[in-house]
């Protein structure tokens, strides 16, 4: 992969110890899955130092360790001035050795879904390297970049920030030749500060590709972010609904755990799945390989894969009765109205349960937002909220003033809400879980569903 005096040269430091044509086998940030052979980088957390550990990597047979400074331990070393940054430059040094169009994917919502579609749809024509997971900041984009190997003909990725100049930090070290952004809602508004602050955020990885003359696949539902790619150094695809857009989703239909969308008034497609949203990030990744030249009849007669991603949208039966929809992962205003008018369409008649934790780093505007969303439950004909986390007494409050008479609670805790829920089920009970992923929502279920292994008795 790489030879120690490569490391130094690429990320500017010094090789202190060791062979400078000694190679090594991969790199790690993390001393527990470290193996024999690998590169180990000591970065600073919040909770942790890298460099406490670096005895345990040595006993453990690292090839070598990249500080910024030097350890009791002799052992090879490369001294840097910050091992963030040289770990980015190492990334950014390895990618320039991949001539292959690389795919990088942002947006306030759906970023990872639309990553793993596009992957999908791409991998029918070349050897794709999707990125793993969540793996989307600082360290997680260059530790993607790191898997990639010579078989390799297309690399995806996912972009995220949460403050202004990060998504450009990544572009440079990823360099995409295609960009997906796909839509713009206000989320992280402790760090961007408002709306206007998360365009520009997003908007940096079509300035990358501005000055690279790239393309950029962009939600063209959203007018501001249309006018403001417009007229620039790359070639701009538009999807969404509007009848403007390149590729336009012309119909839609979710019944029976399938998704059907149209596109272009010709093109069907069919997707397993019960989150009729999902069908936009789809289409995003139908107009990428469109840009791709792909047969994209042929795509809509064999595409039925929509990843299933844990805690996003996933329904299940807690009984034979009572169904639930876990979308716990992570929430915003946009994704929340989303998962809310979804959640109504396969509800149907159903007792609706909602149980809706915080949404986090909404800024001053978080009352106004968790007060909307009282008020959109309301209106949609949601019977019982179960409120968990500090701002979600706001929800509270305007659901009851705008649904008098409807049931809600409010704990602060996921696991009280459990025990307040295994009281007041019933047969026949839908029930949604969602909220940022810090308020661990994601517990819900399986103490759920292990109560139910348990009693099928009801109140």
């Amino acid at each position: 992969m790489f030879t120690l005096n490569e490391i130094a040269n690429a990320c500017g430091g010094k090789l202190v110890f060791g062979e400078k044509t000694r190679p090594i086998s991969g790199i790690s940030c993390d001393s527990r899955t470290l193996q024999p052979g690998e590169l180990f980088v000591a970065l600073h957390g919040e909770r942790f130092d890298g460099h406490t550990f670096l005895k345990q990597v040595s006993q453990k047979g690292a090839a070598c360790a990249l500080v910024d400074r030097l350890p009791k331990e002799i052992f090879p070393i490369v001294l840097v001035q910050d091992t963030l940054k040289a770990l980015q430059k190492l990334a950014r040094y390895y990618k320039a050795l991949f001539s292959i169009p690389t795919v990088a994917v942002t947006g306030s919502a759906g970023k990872t879904t639309t990553k793993e579609c596009i992957g999908i749809l791409l991998s029918e024509v070349f050897q794709v390297r999707v990125g793993y997971g969540n793996w989307n900041n600082h360290i997680g984009v260059p530790l993607n970049i790191f898997k990639l190997s010579a078989d390799d003909q297309c690399l995806v990725l996912e972009l995220g920030a949460n403050h202004k100049g990060e998504i450009a930090t990544l572009a440079e070290i990823s360099q995409p030749t295609v960009g997906v952004i796909t839509g713009i809602y206000p989320v992280h508004l402790e760090g961007f500060g408002s709306l206007e602050g998360i365009y520009q955020a997003k908007l940096e990885l079509a300035d990358f590709l501005d000055h690279n003359r790239g393309t950029v696949v962009a939600n063209g539902d959203d007018p501001e972010l249309v006018r403001r790619l417009k007229g620039r150094n790359f070639s701009l695809i538009t999807f969404g609904k509007n009848k403007s857009c390149d590729y336009v989703l012309s119909d839609l239909a979710n019944r029976n755990g399938m998704i059907y969308l149209q596109v272009n008034g010709e093109l069907e497609f069919r997707l397993r799945g019960n989150g009729a949203f999902n069908a936009m990030n789809a289409l995003a990744a139908i107009a990428t390989a469109g840009y791709f030249n792909l047969d994209l009849k042929s795509l809509s007669q064999a595409w039925l894969a929509l990843p299933s991603i844990e805690g996003r949208f996933r329904l299940d039966y807690l009984t034979n009765d009572i169904q639930i929809v876990d979308d716990s992962y992570n929430a915003n205003p946009k994704s929340f109205e989303q998962a809310v008018e979804s959640f109504c369409g396969l509800a149907n008649a159903q007792r609706k349960i909602v149980v809706a934790g915080d949404m986090l780093e909404l800024g001053e505007r978080s009352e106004f937002y968790h007060e909307a969303l009282g008020k959109l439950f309301a209106e949609r004909g949601i019977q019982h909220v179960v409120a968990v986390g500090p701002m979600s007494r706001f929800v509270l409050k305007a659901f009851a003033s705008t649904s008098p008479g409807a049931e809600s609670a409010h704990f602060e805790r996921a696991e009280e809400a459990v025990q307040y829920l295994t009281s007041v089920l019933q047969e026949g009970d839908f029930i949604l879980i969602k909220g940022s992923h810090g308020m661990r929502l994601d517990k819900i279920k399986p103490l759920l569903q292990e109560h139910f292994k348990t009693t099928t008795s009801f109140v």
